[in-house]
C-alpha cells in the first residue's frame, strides 16, 4: 500500500491557546461501541452499539495532563501512539481508595475535554489500563493529600477529537 504525501500547510494563528484538561470521563471498554469517523477530518461523528456510562472526573487547573508520544521504528516498519492520560483525585478517603482499586483492575475508554472544549477519545481501537496510582497523605499542610493516576493505551494513530455532540450523548 502506497503512503500518502498529501499535507495542508500549517501557518501560525492568535495567542489565543490554553494548554491543560478540564475533566475526564471514563467508561468500561467494549468492543460491541463502535465509532464512525468522518472521511474529510478524521473527527468521531457517531457511536453505536453497546451502551456503555462514562462516568465524570473534574480536575483542578495545571493538575491533569493528556500527552501521546509517538513512537517509530525505520528498522520494524512500525509506528504507533502511546497516550498517557494523569489525573488527580484529592483527598484520600474510602470512596477514592474504592475508585482507584476499581479503576486498577478494569480496562478503559476514557474522554478528555481540554481546556479548549475539545473531546479527545483515549481507547479507539485499544483499552486503556491504569499503568500506575501513587494514593498519598501528604506530609506538610500543603502536599496532596489525594492520588495521582496514571493511565495508558497504545493506539496506532494519535487520538481523535470527538464531535461535542456526540462525546456529550456518552457521558452520565
Amino acid at each position: 500500500m502506497a503512503c500518502s504525501c498529501i499535507l495542508d500547510e500549517y501557518l501560525l494563528s492568535c495567542r489565543d491557546n490554553t494548554g491543560g484538561i478540564q475533566r475526564v470521563f471514563i467508561g468500561c471498554y467494549d468492543t460491541d461501541q463502535t465509532f464512525g469517523l468522518s472521511a474529510s477530518t478524521n473527527i468521531i461523528t457517531s457511536v453505536s452499539g453497546a451502551s456503555i456510562d462514562y462516568y465524570k472526573f473534574e480536575q483542578e487547573i495545571e493538575t491533569g495532563s493528556f500527552n501521546q508520544n509517538g513512537q517509530f521504528s525505520t528498522e520494524n516498519g512500525t509506528t504507533f501512539f502511546e497516550q498517557v492520560l494523569e489525573i488527580t483525585l484529592q483527598k484520600m478517603d474510602a470512596a477514592n481508595r474504592n475508585r482507584i482499586s476499581t479503576l486498577s483492575q478494569g480496562a478503559w475508554r476514557i474522554i478528555v475535554l481540554d481546556q479548549r472544549g475539545n473531546y479527545w477519545l483515549m481507547g479507539y481501537q485499544n483499552p486503556v489500563r491504569v499503568s500506575s496510582a501513587t494514593p498519598q497523605l501528604g506530609k506538610l499542610y500543603g502536599d496532596l493529600n489525594g492520588a495521582i493516576l496514571t493511565f495508558t493505551g497504545k493506539e496506532p494513530e494519535p487520538a481523535y477529537v470527538m464531535d461535542s455532540t456526540v462525546a456529550l450523548s456518552l457521558i452520565v
